[in-house]
């Protein structure tokens, strides 16, 4: 059985990278988990995400939009 890999972060590992909270972060995630952006999986005791297909059109389209300035 073939696997695709997905890049994965943990919540504390996004939590930095953006400057929030890990509980803020957790939210945050869990929103855009419910918009099927991203998918999650528990990995031991911590939560993993990746993006969905449908989340890197998201970000490819948004990259393709021309900037308010």
């Amino acid at each position: 059985m073939h696997m695709a890999y997905k890049p994965a972060l943990g919540t504390t590992e996004i939590a930095d990278m953006v400057g929030i909270s890990q509980q803020a972060a957790s939210k945050r995630l869990s929103r855009l988990e419910e918009e099927r952006l991203i998918e999650s999986d528990k990995i031991g005791n911590a939560r993993a995400w990746w993006l969905t297909d449908n989340g890197r059109r998201y970000l490819d389209s948004s990259e393709n939009e021309p900037s308010s300035q």
